[in-house]
């Protein structure tokens, strides 16, 4: 008797082993906090599936684990720069908008602002689109400060040291936004533009307390951090729970992005890949996505299905005249070692 029952625990390890194996697993590197979380578990029991999900908070973190790790991820989320340094070290697989039977849902003018870092739209699919401004705590930082409405006040004397001020941790965007300032746009980078857009910097610098891209979110609320660069889905999901904080776009203008689904290369299941964006294509999903995330979607039937207010939100979906103010971030080649040497030295 005991011998079978020895028998029979070992067929149900081994049995248990083999299910184990043949468990279909989806594996997701994403930002954080920019998936509604009851979408992955929809997703999981309607695929009958486990999805292991992490996350980055810059595209250059992302791209340094893609090329140096064996991670083998099956959907990557990079900004439209991104995408284009990608494909060209080869690392994606082209899309096959036929497995894709929600991609008519994408709009055609997402798709074709897409072209400038996807030329023929075969690596990506457009995720979610935004714009980069300042989120602030109403409680530390008075009107008068904030009344310019100014990339500059990063640089008032209010916030002497105080270290109450925070800057993204993205090259591209804390650059951009101080060439944005001087009258150019993010993709510039002749010397002289380059040396004036140092100098706003590092007078930015002598106010900034930290460059990260995530810990803003609390310590904006509590006090730690007043004024803070922001992607603007980050802040309104802090707003939304802390009426405390506001957010605002600058006036002279600001960094417009696309955030994009990629499959790579080695990506080990690639079909399980293909079902998780065609889900999140989906009008009802994605709406509920959008909700969630307070970014601008690029799916039309989406769009369609929210509320009013939101829609109407300029936080979200700017007016055609300050969009003429917005400038995409774009793959600027070996022109981006400049951007890096100024990077690295304003955070020494």
């Amino acid at each position: 008797m005991f011998y079978r029952i020895i028998i029979l625990f070992c067929v149900m390890l081994t049995l248990l082993s083999c299910a184990g194996k043949n468990e279909r697993v989806l594996y997701i590197f994403n930002w954080t906090d920019y998936i509604a979380e009851d979408l992955i578990q929809k997703f999981e029991k309607e695929n009958n599936c486990k999805v292991i999900y992490d996350t980055y908070n810059s595209n250059e973190n992302m791209l340094t684990k893609m090329l140096t790790t064996k991670s083998s991820y099956d959907i990557v989320v990079p900004s439209g720069d991104h995408v284009t340094i990608m494909t060209q070290k080869g690392l994606l697989e082209p899309i096959d908008p036929k497995k894709l039977k929600n991609f008519k849902n994408l709009d055609p003018i997402i798709m074709e602002k897409a072209r400038s870092f996807d030329p023929n739209n075969q690596f990506s699919v457009p995720y979610f689109w935004g714009t980069t401004g300042l989120i602030y705590n109403k409680k530390y930082v008075p009107y008068s400060i904030l009344e310019s409405n100014s990339w500059n006040i990063l640089a008032d004397p209010f916030f002497k040291d105080k270290n109450k001020i925070t800057l993204l941790d993205d090259a591209r965007e804390v650059v951009g936004a101080a060439l944005i300032l001087t009258g150019y746009t993010p993709n510039v980078t002749t010397e002289p533009v380059l040396k004036a857009a140092r100098e706003v910097l590092t007078t930015w610098d002598a106010n900034v307390s930290q460059y990260d891209s995530d810990s803003y979110k609390n310590e904006i609320q509590d006090g730690t951090t007043w004024l803070a660069q922001a992607y603007n889905g980050d802040a309104l999901q802090v707003m939304q729970s802390n009426p405390d904080v506001s957010f605002f776009l600058p006036k002279e203008g600001t960094s417009l992005w696309i955030d994009s689904m990629v499959i790579p290369k080695y990506a080990e299941h690639k079909e399980l890949a293909y079902k998780f964006i065609d889900f999140l294509l989906d009008a009802e999903n994605g709406k509920v996505n959008a909700e969630y995330v307070q970014y601008a979607t690029p799916n039309r039937a989406s769009l369609q299905l929210l509320a009013k207010d939101v829609k109407s939100n300029p936080l979200i979906y700017p007016d055609t005249a300050y969009l003429k103010l917005c400038t995409m971030i774009e793959n600027i080649g070996e022109n981006v070692l400049k951007i890096d040497n100024i990077w690295q030295d304003i955070r020494k």
